[in-house]
């Protein structure tokens, strides 16, 4: 009947035409084949299969309001609320009513169907992480005789956003994001979303000091409804992931017209279920892929351009690997950053074994030398990039380390929970050093499953970087975060 490709964004498909006078069957089919998928290409998302989202019958009779837009506008005597979107089957003499609190509006609906409200909202305090506040909005179609033929309700939040000076504003204030990245996966659930484990996964990450949490698709609504009630800053991407064709090679996916409006099409279907939610502030074009290539350019200038005329209110940015950021910055309001100086450049030279001082024996005489923290490289790396582009505001959007829970160690061993945080603190008060640092995410908060972490002692398909593990227990990571961010 209909088919849909990707499976983190929310869509509709109409099935009006095909259903038969009587009983009618539908089925829901799903395929989580690799060698199918396009975006993401890699294999740290195949965790799971099967249909991890709702799935609805949505019978529409007569005209239906769709694509409901809302918008704060800072006015002179407080705020306004500007209100967009389209009729279906829209009809002569229809109008258009909004009501928030004790105040209603109203307006007739264009020739064509479409509406633009703009309604003052004068008294209504601003929402933040801080304190988030939140108005319940109803908009309403009615027809000819006054009576209501759709409604749609929002709880929203009045807050502006902006890049100004290369710091984050927010309403009109300079803004640090303290935040951390987000795998979604329930020991529970798996990756099922379900109120419990997100109240409880966001209520840990404010115990931490958060304001503000990195998710690395796009969330189902549910998450950014907890995010606006409980105040978070939201920085939401479709699964443009690790895509590293060749510096020089050709006829790449980036060149691929099918794989570009796929991706365009991920990212007007992410924003049309997110722009109504005051959390969500950030919108990513992609994450660690190879902007070196000489066909990345324009295919994430051509997304960047979709994103920014779907909805202009968000700041947009991407993810550098090791600060390859190539055309990218020219593009973006703010560059994310992820590097695990401290971390993979010790590992893959062997599992990290403690280092004893010279004459001594661990545990007996002598001392235990703690394993050094050594981020030289990561200093190079924001030289380098600060360098070539002074004015570029940046985010340390992943750093961090394996940690097997339990694991304590005085000698600060590799997969201990003590280098896990010491390594935490240590980049986290490298950041302050440079001003053009104007937000910190971790990776991770919790460990997940990670098929891509094969098996080596420590490693067992989960990946271990969480400030708490697989079952939400707190780890010495979640300590040395708050630490900082409080």
């Amino acid at each position: 009947v209909c088919s849909h490709e990707g499976g983190y964004t929310a869509f509709v498909l109409d099935v009006t035409g095909k259903l038969n006078i009587g009983s009618n069957h539908l089925a829901v089919q799903v395929d989580n084949r690799a060698l199918i998928t396009k975006w993401p290409p890699c294999l740290g998302y195949f965790n799971y299969g099967g249909i991890h989202r709702d799935v609805s019958l949505e019978i529409m009779d007569g005209p239906a309001l769709e694509d409901i837009a809302l918008e704060a506008v800072k006015s002179e005597r407080g705020w306004e609320l500007k209100a967009e979107g389209r009729v279906l089957n829209a009809r002569a003499g229809q109008i258009v009513r909004v009501r928030g609190g004790s105040l209603s509006w109203e307006a007739a609906l264009a020739v064509d169907g479409t509406l633009a409200v703009q309604v003052p909202f004068f008294d209504t305090p601003s929402w933040s992480p801080e304190f988030p506040h939140m108005e319940a909005i109803v908009v309403e179609l009615l027809d000819e005789a006054r009576a209501v033929q759709d409604r749609r309700k929002f709880d929203f939040g009045f807050r502006t956003l902006a890049m100004r000076g290369g710091i984050v504003h927010l309403n009109g204030q300079p803004y640090t994001l303290k935040g951390v990245c987000y795998v979604y996966d329930s020991p529970v659930t798996g990756l099922v979303m379900t109120s419990e484990q997100i109240d409880t996964d966001l209520r840990l990450m404010k115990e931490a000091g958060c304001n503000a949490v990195r998710c690395h698709y796009p969330m189902d609504e549910a998450f950014y409804t907890a995010c606006d009630r409980l105040g978070f800053l939201v920085w939401i991407e479709p699964p443009v992931y690790c895509y590293h064709p060749g510096d020089r090679e050709t006829v790449t996916r980036f060149a691929d017209p099918e794989w570009l409006a796929l991706a365009q099409n991920m990212a007007c279907e992410m924003i049309a279920i997110a722009r109504n939610h005051p959390s969500v502030a950030i919108y990513s074009i992609g994450n660690e892929c190879n902007t070196a290539n000489p066909e990345a350019e324009e295919f994430f200038r051509a997304l960047t351009a979709t994103m920014r005329e779907t909805d202009s209110t968000r700041l947009i940015s991407y993810a550098a690997l090791y600060g390859i950021i190539g055309p990218i910055a020219d593009l973006v309001d703010v560059v994310g950053l992820n590097s695990y100086w401290g971390w993979y450049d010790k590992i893959w030279g062997g599992k990290g074994l403690a280092p004893v001082s010279e004459g001594a024996v661990c545990g007996v005489q002598g001392s235990v030398a703690t394993e050094p923290i050594n981020l030289t490289p990561l200093r190079e790396m924001l030289d380098k990039v600060v360098g070539e582009k002074r004015d570029l505001a940046l985010f340390l959007t992943e750093f961090g380390a394996d940690s097997v829970p339990g694991n304590h160690a005085a000698s600060r061993d590799l997969w201990s929970e003590n280098y896990h945080a010491d390594l935490l603190s240590a980049i986290l008060a490298l950041a302050s050093d440079y001003p053009q640092i104007v937000g910190t995410f971790p990776f991770c908060f919790s460990d997940y499953r990670d098929p891509s972490k094969v098996p080596n002692g420590y490693w067992d398909e989960l990946n271990l970087k969480g400030i708490v593990d697989y079952h939400r227990n707190r780890k010495l990571a979640f300590d040395a975060l708050r630490k900082h961010y409080i």
